[in-house]
């Protein structure tokens, strides 16, 4: 496996991850994926995860993280005022902050993951354009590297991102979304 990584992808196992890591290799950049268990219910998506980077061929870190979350995603059926029935209070947080973590550890310049237009329109605050600039703010100021977080898919409606999927071979069996949508 290769050791010169240039970005950490944020690496789901559903459908907008599994295209990134599609664009990613298109582009011909070697990506380093997290996988990241927080406890949810739908824990079949990592398996697809390490699946899919197996048979890509792309190497992986699995991260254990042991974090009282609560939502429709872990065992909990909790919901909060303004913002989706599936937001998972700082998942995204606490996820890019373990790939920045990483990035950082492995001088790994840039992060993707793998938000799309949809999750705005369901309320993901973090999903936003205006947190992903934010958080970029922060990064540029928290450690020995400059490290910068992309979700290329942002401006994408659902369909449009399963047409590109379609087109490089992404099919629903190669994929698992736990959102129930």
């Amino acid at each position: 496996m290769k050791e010169k990584y240039d970005l950490v992808l944020l690496f789901s196992g559903g459908l907008d991850s599994t295209l990134l890591l599609k664009l990613a290799l298109d582009m011909k950049l070697n990506p380093l994926c997290l996988l990241i268990d927080y406890g949810q219910m739908h824990i079949q998506e990592l398996s697809f995860a390490v699946t899919s980077c197996m048979s890509e061929l792309v190497d992986y870190e699995k991260a254990m993280v042991k974090i009282p979350m609560a939502s429709n995603l872990t065992s909990e059926e909790k919901t909060y005022e303004g913002v989706s029935p599936w937001h998972v209070p700082s998942r995204n947080l606490i996820f890019i902050s373990l790939a920045a973590s990483l990035a950082e550890s492995r001088g790994i310049p840039l992060i993707w993951y793998g938000a799309n237009y949809e999750d705005r329109e369901h309320l993901f605050p973090d999903c936003y354009q205006e947190w992903i600039y934010s958080l970029n703010q922060l990064l540029a100021k928290n450690g020995s590297m400059k490290i910068q977080v992309e979700a290329p898919l942002l401006g994408m409606q659902k369909d449009t991102i399963k047409k590109l999927a379609q087109k490089f071979g992404i099919t629903n069996e190669k994929v698992f979304s736990g959102y129930g949508r």
